[in-house]
């Protein structure tokens, strides 16, 4: 019974393997038979793209290559003498909040695409901002002058103006180009290897020198947020105790001052009290002064903690005229476009023959 069930099932797929082949079959026929419409389609899809190569604008690829080198930031010895006391937040290092995976996320921040936007640049011998540059390249700023957006200056993002004072209209148009940039993947980061940290940021654009500037400032915009924010706790550490040592050194100074004011007496022992305001300003003196050394030692040791966060940044490769060009050669126009037309009509012509069926 077994057997028999085993050969029926056989010749079912042996049936189903035939009618796909004669399918196959069939419609290779029935195209044989349109071969002239898919020659003149085809033909004329190469024709478009032939024309398209001269007609699509090359785009050109800036890219930056550098390393991150993260420094331990395990604390420092006073960090640890602070805690045992119940004070370590106070010399505590927030830096561990911003990885090396964090400087990938700024790179594709808004923040960091639309400061790099509002920096200067010189374009057709008029200095603008970037964003203004990158509209007049792309033809947009022509289509941003009309009266449904009411904007009637020359420049749309005016370089003395005040990022606090944009209108919604300025706000927009920044974050449609910064939220486009990444989407359409015209700056894209590349991590080569995560253990050595190796990073390449690449942006395009069909102008050469736009390409080349907006990926150097945006990563040197990057690199100091990134660099400000890893070690902002101990720039603020270092900046509390430098107040404390200028406070205690003042100090000390007046102690000193004041001592070296009043005369040396010479009294009998009834009246030597009348040394008594000397005195308490020399051991005034002596205590600010070993108050202050300890304060600044304690400021070195901070400065040498800063330096152990500061994350060391290493560009690799810098952008160098002339960029990588991407362009649609003819050659490539032509089978790209014939190839294009071909499966088009195809598809076309074999849903209607579908639908003719269902449908006589």
């Amino acid at each position: 019974m077994d057997d028999n069930l085993k050969v029926k099932s056989a010749n079912q797929n042996n049936d189903s393997i035939k009618d796909l082949i004669n399918t196959i079959k069939e419609l290779w026929s029935f195209l044989l038979t349109k071969w002239k419409i898919i020659l003149i389609v085809g033909l004329s899809g190469g024709i478009i793209g032939f024309g398209l190569s001269f007609v699509i604008k090359p785009r050109y690829t800036g890219q930056v290559s550098f390393a991150l080198i993260e420094k331990g930031s395990g604390g420092s010895s006073l960090a640890s003498l602070a805690s045992s006391f119940g004070f370590g937040g106070l010399f505590s290092s927030g830096g561990d909040v911003f990885t090396g995976d964090n400087l990938l996320e700024i790179i594709k921040s808004r923040y960091a695409i639309e400061s790099t936007l509002l920096t200067d640049i010189e374009y057709e011998g008029n200095k603008m901002t970037m964003a203004d540059a990158y509209l007049k390249i792309y033809k947009l700023d022509k289509k941003l002058k009309n009266k449904k957006y009411g904007i009637k200056t020359d420049y749309i993002f005016p370089l003395n103006q005040d990022r606090e004072d944009f209108s919604r209209i300025q706000d927009s148009v920044l974050y449609v180009l910064s939220d486009n940039f990444v989407k359409s993947k015209k700056l894209s980061i590349i991590r080569k290897e995560k253990k050595i940290s190796m990073v390449s940021a690449n942006f395009t654009c069909i102008n050469e020198q736009f390409s080349k500037i907006f990926i150097e400032r945006l990563i040197q915009q990057t690199i100091k947020f990134y660099t400000e924010t890893r070690t902002a706790q101990s720039r603020n550490n270092i900046n509390m105790m430098q107040h404390t040592a200028d406070s205690i050194k003042g100090l000390y100074e007046e102690a000193l001052y004041g001592g070296a004011a009043i005369p040396q007496l010479n009294v009998n022992m009834a009246i030597q009290t009348a040394a008594v305001p000397r005195v308490q300003h020399e051991y005034n003196a002596m205590l600010y002064g070993t108050v202050y050394t300890e304060v600044l030692k304690n400021l070195e040791t901070l400065k040498l903690d800063l330096a152990r966060e500061t994350p060391i940044i290493q560009i690799i490769d810098s952008p160098r005229f002339p960029l990588k060009k991407t362009k649609l050669g003819k050659a490539k126009g032509i089978v790209f476009g014939g190839f294009i037309g071909g499966v088009l009509i195809v598809g076309l012509l074999l849903g209607r023959r579908y639908i003719n069926q269902i449908y006589p």
